[in-house]
């Protein structure tokens, strides 16, 4: 049955003679079902016999082998009538004596028969008795079969009537599907006629706008056009005019500027023939009080006296060494002030090399060094930055005994003095 469901579920995917073809089989399966049901129903509810049947066997020879009693012919009879009582076979026929056979392999004993007594054994074959058939058993089976076959009356009258349904069905569903079809032919064929129409009346509607569009842009061109001729003659006028304006304006200004720079390069020459002049005095001032300031150091460094212990303002062995120049204790001051703070190790001395640092250092009013420059250098760009970094270090410098600083002080350090 879920089958059945499941294919009457899909019946909207298939066409009208498939699901009348799908539907034919569904009421026939559900009828067959139905029947089965009524069958199982009849054959459960059947009453049993209350007591059990005897029946005696007889067989001639040796052989055990037991006679199955004949049944009634079959007779059909309606469910409104009396069963009439069935009629007794006649005798059978003795049969002969058949040849030794196997023994049979044991049947199993139906249940709702019970088993039939044991047969004694007669010393003397004699001919079988008529059978004697239970009233009760035979109409039992007459019931039984009658049901039978009114159940597959029954079943076929369903079958039939299902079937005569189904084509009913069936053919309701092609007329069904081919007026549809008819309909949906007769409702394209209007909605193509009308689209043609439609797609006509809009091409003629097209084809008049735009020939309305192109005679409108004719027309604005031609007007551009006009327009533009007016515009480029009255700009053609305005430009000659301007250019006739601009012409005498730069004349006029070509005028006035060569005029003004004439003007300028004689004030300039003058500016710089005096600018010339200032200068060359400003550098013989500079260079009479330089040469002030030098006398004045060395008088009173007392013939260069920084140049002891490395720091000397002169070049002299003799204030390299630190001694003379008349002022030995400002010469102490100076080598006691640079000499620790020049971080650097010394190496053994090779030979008479004495890699020497000449260094200018720039010195504020107040004794504070303002800069150091190295001038030369010793070859040895670590020592060179050591030295630098000592006399940086040694500010403010040892006070003169002039107490005036100079603006610098120029001198040499020596690596092994």
């Amino acid at each position: 049955m879920k089958r059945i469901k499941k294919y009457m579920g899909k019946t909207s995917e298939l066409t009208p003679e498939q699901r009348d073809d799908r539907r034919g089989l569904s009421y026939a399966a559900a009828i067959h079902a139905a029947l089965f049901v009524f069958m199982l129903l009849g054959f459960v509810s059947a009453p049993k016999t209350p007591n059990p049947v005897q029946v005696e066997l007889w067989a001639d020879g040796t052989t055990p082998t037991a006679a199955a009693p004949e049944t009634e012919p079959d007779t059909v009879e309606e469910p409104e009538e009396t069963p009439p009582e069935p009629e007794v076979e006649p005798e059978p026929q003795p049969q002969p004596e058949p040849q030794p056979e196997p023994e049979p392999e044991p049947q199993p004993e139906p249940e709702p028969t019970p088993t039939p007594a044991e047969q004694a054994p007669e010393p003397e074959a004699e001919p079988l008795p008529e059978p004697e058939i239970d009233p009760d058993i035979a109409l039992e089976e007459a019931r039984k079969k009658r049901e039978q076959e009114e159940e597959a009356a029954r079943i076929a009258a369903a079958e039939k009537a299902a079937a005569e349904k189904a084509a009913a069905e069936k053919a309701a569903a092609e007329k069904a599907a081919a007026e549809k079809a008819a309909a949906e032919k007769a409702a394209t064929e209007k909605a193509a006629a009308e689209k043609a129409a439609a797609e006509k009346a809009a091409a003629e509607k097209a084809a008049a706008e735009k020939a309305a569009a192109e005679k409108a842009a004719a027309e604005k061109a031609a007007a551009e056009k006009a327009a533009a001729e007016k515009a480029a003659a009255e700009k053609a006028a305005a430009e000659k005019a301007a250019a006739e304006k601009a012409a005498a304006e730069k004349a006029a200004a070509a005028k006035a500027a060569a005029e003004k720079k004439a003007a300028a390069e004689k004030k300039a020459a003058a500016e710089k023939k005096a600018a010339a002049e200032k200068k060359a005095a400003a550098e013989k001032k500079a260079a009479a009080e330089k040469a002030a300031k030098l006398k004045a150091l060395r008088e009173a460094m007392h013939g260069d006296a920084l140049g002891a212990a490395g720091i000397p303002g002169g070049t002299s062995d003799r204030n390299q060494a630190g001694g003379g120049g008349g002022d030995g204790g400002y010469a102490a001051k100076v080598r006691a002030c640079v000499r620790p703070r020049v971080i650097y190790n010394v190496p053994p001395r090779q030979g008479s090399a004495n890699p020497t640092v000449q260094y200018r250092a720039q010195l504020n009013s107040d004794g504070t060094v303002k800069g150091v420059s190295v001038r030369r250098s010793s070859g040895n760009p670590r020592f060179d930055a050591a030295v630098q970094k000592g006399i940086q270090a040694c500010s403010p410098f040892p006070k003169p005994p002039s107490g005036k600083y100079p603006s610098s002080i120029e001198g040499d350090y020596r690596m092994y003095d």
